[in-house]
């Protein structure tokens, strides 16, 4: 086997990380402590042309420090070096492993790209949680843009700087801690990655009530972007009493025959999406009404409904039941892992930091008040920054 030499010195941070990844993996290593002013320290600098340890040395040629060490071991030019064996390891390494593809996750990407960090942008789909509504009136330059042209500008824009992506496989697990992280994606392939940025967005909120798991894909949906040209004609009934539900029932007004609105609570939503839905003729609104469950066998028959002040039901004949009562951050796979409040969201400070080193997230899968695509593009781009402030101070 070959030789292995590191200079070190007491107290430095970043030669007991060396010595112990070394131990870690089994790497036998001769340890030469350098004091300041030392002829060692003289040495050390002579060989290698630094006086900044740890400086790491194999078979005499200088390879750099404890990151240049992990960095060598995760891409296996180390094992090679040294005579080892090793299997599992996938190479290249990236500098950030985007998970998500939403304008937070896109955003970051272009930032990562012009930092020339290598970057890899894993997501499911291209656009996130703006792919489930119709068009965009509040982003700044573009003025009741559709969502699909908007999310074709933000891929077009990604494209031009050659980033790698992986769409259209879910990422299944990570391992955030240690210098370098690993995804691993469905399909059993595993990426190495010295960052990772967390942008998974958020998912509708399920109504669960009786009906709605059974009757999914057969009268229940969650996306009116998506299923409403599905309903043309038909009468639907629209849950919820938020912008999101509010944007349905627009959605549903151009197709459907009747669209009824049932919200426990009198509309929340923004006034001009409110006025906009007051002002239809087709729409019939029930505040203040649980739901009460989905009737049908196969297919979405009905709704039965239960207003909250009289206590009278009512059943709703309608094909079509959208249900628009909210989201959840898709935190699922670092629920254990990093710190998240009572939803659910990942907590994160003013620099996207989570509370492992090498780790951030942005969008809103996190903490940050005001779930909005301007908003989530400026939490990517920072996100990006601070990965790249966090390299930069990495040895």
């Amino acid at each position: 086997m070959n030789t292995l030499t590191i200079y070190s010195t007491e107290g430095c941070p970043f030669c007991i990380k060396a010595k112990s990844f070394l131990k870690e993996k089994g790497i036998g290593f001769t340890e030469i402590n350098v004091p300041a002013g030392s002829k060692e320290w003289e040495e050390m600098k002579e060989k290698t042309g630094s006086n900044s340890p740890p400086q790491i040395l194999v078979e005499g040629e200088p390879i750099g420090g404890y990151t240049d060490l992990v960095n060598l071991y995760t891409t296996g030019e180390l094992s090679e070096r040294l005579g080892l064996t090793m299997e599992g390891l996938i190479s290249p390494l990236y500098d950030v492993i985007i998970i998500g593809g939403g304008p937070a996750g896109l955003s970051a990407a272009i930032y990562t790209s012009r930092k020339v960090l290598k970057t890899l942008l894993a997501s499911k789909n291209i656009g996130g949680q703006v792919a489930d509504t119709y068009e965009i009136d509040n982003f700044l330059g573009f003025s009741q843009i559709e969502t699909a042209d908007l999310i074709a500008k933000f891929d077009e824009h990604v494209g031009k700087y050659g980033i790698e992506k992986l769409v259209g496989t879910d990422v299944s697990s990570l391992e955030l801690t240690g210098k370098i992280k690993k995804v691993t994606t469905s399909n059993g392939k595993i990426y190495h990655t010295k960052t990772v940025i967390i942008a998974t967005g958020k998912r509708p909120r399920p109504l669960n009530v009786p009906g709605e798991k059974k009757l999914i894909g057969k009268g229940v949906a969650y996306c009116s972007t998506c299923d409403a040209p599905l309903f043309a004609g038909a009468d639907v009934a629209v849950i919820g009493g938020g912008n999101s539900a509010l944007e349905a029932v627009i959605d549903l007004d151009k197709v459907a025959n009747k669209v009824y609105m049932v919200s426990l609570t009198p509309l929340t939503g923004d006034q001009m999406l409110q006025d906009r839905v007051n002002n239809s003729s087709k729409v019939e609104i029930y505040t203040k009404h649980d739901t009460l469950q989905i009737v049908g066998d196969s297919a979405v028959e009905g709704l039965e409904i239960k207003s909250l002040e009289t206590g009278e039901l009512k059943r709703l004949d309608v094909e079509g039941v959208f249900i628009e009562i909210g989201l959840l951050p898709n935190s699922d796979l670092v629920i254990d892992t990093l710190e998240t409040n009572r939803q659910g969201e990942i907590v994160i400070d003013d620099m996207c930091r989570t509370g492992i080193s090498g780790v951030f997230a942005c969008g809103d899968v996190t903490i940050i008040p005001f779930k909005q695509v301007i908003i989530a593009a400026g939490e990517g781009a920072k996100a990006a920054l601070s990965v790249s402030s966090y390299l930069i101070n990495q040895r």
